[in-house]
């Protein structure tokens, strides 16, 4: 057994299983992508969780008979016919991306039967492990520069530095890509760059305030993420902590307390406003216009001197919204489908560039229709959690739009677990029914425990 906190307790094989689907979840590199991208080798880590999963089925009875299960997996089917049809797009290349669609709404919906609501604190407990790793050793490689030489025995991570064993991604200062503030590398912690483990950390301490509210003292987890998350640097982090720390301030509306927690609040978020690497983000969003006509330039040169879909960049977060409101646009029924390159943007635009975020994806991939019933179940898992943890119902549904604006959740099974935690959940009948006879015998007792101290 591995406890978690206080007394929440799993088993060992349980808890190993999902440290390892956590692991996944950060997508490092190209092995540990290997679960929400296309069917290719390498084909082990491929099938390594899936062993696992087969192994925590084996341990744990899961019944796939369930209503709800059917319903969505049916209505995905309908989808994927319809866009095939439309799309006329066949091609055994197609499939892939459409088989991991399914795979993690059924792995979704097997960690939600497995765990319950223990998928809270199990998620808290194993990121507050891997953010506490990545304290010590992010510290070491911004105190002492020199580690670099160790770092770099491990593989590379993209352009961002090197891969620790899956447990941590030590950043390279000297790229431009990572140099923020005063020159500090930003912690990657075992994701392949910030802003990921950022949205990560952003999850699990929702999971600690929802177990504590806002509490510091000797809450130990709670500590760690927010220091992780702090040196992340990034921007939908700090602004996700924010709301999630108002949200849980304010479910009193006492005004002495909320005029303190302003007067402390918004300097705090001045001031963050102010640092370099969130004043140049968010300048630099603000100016849309200027943005689009340089990368409308950007796209006419390079679709002269490239070739199709070699990819050359991701655009930033609200160009990327508007390029996706254009698809939208000529998709709005089915959507373009799991496959961005099959997007109005990529085929008519540029192939070369990818959009970020995924609060607008969801329509342009999905169609409205569908895009609307799948926004109805987070809202409805934000609910539930919410009743589970007598929090406020919609925290998450907030933060994972908020989180959406700049990455794309969906797919990913863990993300997943929770955006299907309401629809999924098993049902518990917490109210005891009392019938008549129950009630008159409640009141025999009670007037004979009246009369025998009456005797006395």
């Amino acid at each position: 057994m591995v406890s978690l906190f206080k007394q929440d307790k799993i088993r060992t094989f349980e808890y190993f299983y999902f440290v390892v689907m956590v692991i996944y979840m950060a997508q490092v590199d190209h092995y540990t992508s290997r679960m929400v991208g296309t069917l290719s080798s390498p084909y082990f880590p491929f099938f390594f969780p899936i062993i696992l999963t087969f192994i925590l089925l084996d341990r744990n009875k899961v019944k796939f008979d369930d209503k709800r299960l059917i319903r969505i997996c049916l209505t995905m089917i309908i989808w994927t016919v319809l866009l095939f049809s439309h799309k006329q797009t066949y091609g055994s290349d197609q499939y892939s991306w459409y088989f991991f669609l399914f795979y993690s709404i059924i792995i979704a919906y097997i960690h939600v039967q497995v765990f319950g609501k223990t998928l809270v604190p199990l998620y808290e407990n194993i990121m507050m492990k891997f953010s506490l790793i990545s304290l010590v050793l992010w510290g070491v490689s911004v105190i002492y520069p020199g580690s670099a030489s160790f770092f770099s025995q491990f593989p590379e991570v993209g352009n961002y530095g090197n891969n620790m064993l899956y447990i941590f991604t030590w950043t390279d200062p000297t790229r431009i890509e990572t140099t923020t503030y005063n020159g500090i590398a930003r912690n990657c912690g075992f994701t392949w760059e910030p802003g990921r483990f950022a949205i990560m950390l952003l999850l699990a301490l929702y999971c600690n305030l929802a177990r504590n509210g806002i509490k510091f003292k000797g809450n130990w987890s709670g500590n760690i993420l927010l220091l992780a998350l702090l040196s992340t640097q990034s921007t939908t982090g700090f602004l996700g902590a924010i709301f999630l720390y108002s949200i849980f301030t304010f479910k009193k509306f006492d005004l002495q307390y909320i005029l303190a927690f302003l007067i402390i609040i918004v300097p705090v978020t001045y001031q963050l406003t102010k640092l370099e690497f969130m004043s140049e983000k968010i300048e630099e969003q603000l100016d849309l216009d200027s943005e689009l006509k340089r990368l409308n330039t950007s796209f006419d040169y390079t679709n002269k001197v490239k070739e199709s879909n070699e990819y050359t960049g991701s655009l930033a977060r609200f160009p990327s919204m508007y390029f996706e409101i254009i698809n939208i646009e000529h998709d709005p029924l089915l959507g373009y489908g799991r496959n961005v390159g099959k997007s109005y943007f990529a085929q008519r635009i540029s192939g070369n560039y990818l959009l970020t975020g995924g609060l607008l994806k969801m329509f342009g991939q999905y169609g409205i229709p569908l895009g609307i019933i799948l926004y109805l179940i987070l809202f409805r898992s934000s609910s539930a959690l919410g009743r589970d943890f007598k929090i406020r119902k919609t925290t998450l549904f907030v933060l994972f739009l908020i989180i959406l604006v700049s990455y794309p959740l969906f797919i990913t099974p863990v993300f997943m677990a929770f955006w299907f935690y309401g629809l999924f959940r098993k049902e518990e009948n917490l109210l005891v029914s009392v019938t008549e006879e129950d009630e008159e015998a409640v009141e025999e007792e009670n007037e004979e425990n009246t009369d025998s101290q009456s005797t006395e």
